[in-house]
């Protein structure tokens, strides 16, 4: 299962979202994010998680923004992008403070 949010901006903002991303991996001991601009229509977000307390892997959660020109900008973590699946509790959990960094409303898609 995806989770999407639209977010309020209607452009994509690189400083924004790497200033929100920042903001939210310095709420948690040893997350850490890089956004890259990978495409003119969207910017990705890349959390590194610790997989477990005490330990140096981490997994790669992917948090990406689109703009879809008309219908606006809409965030997405998908089930299906780097480890987002098996680290699925804390992804969305990053989501969803991200969400509530950018003012986005969830979408039912």
């Amino acid at each position: 299962m995806d989770l999407h949010w639209r977010l309020r901006s209607k452009q994509l903002d690189l400083n924004k979202l790497k200033e929100a991303g920042e903001a939210v991996a310095g709420c948690y001991d040893g997350v850490s994010v890089v956004v890259e601009k990978e495409d003119p229509e969207f910017i990705t977000l890349f959390f590194a998680v610790p997989w477990e307390k005490g330990e140096d892997e981490t997994a790669e959660i992917e948090i990406t923004v689109y703009n879809l020109q008309r219908d606006g900008l809409v965030m997405s973590l998908e089930a299906d992008a780097a480890d987002n699946n098996g680290a699925w509790e804390d992804g969305a959990q990053i989501a969803e403070d991200l969400a509530d960094k950018l003012e986005a409303t969830p979408l039912d898609v």
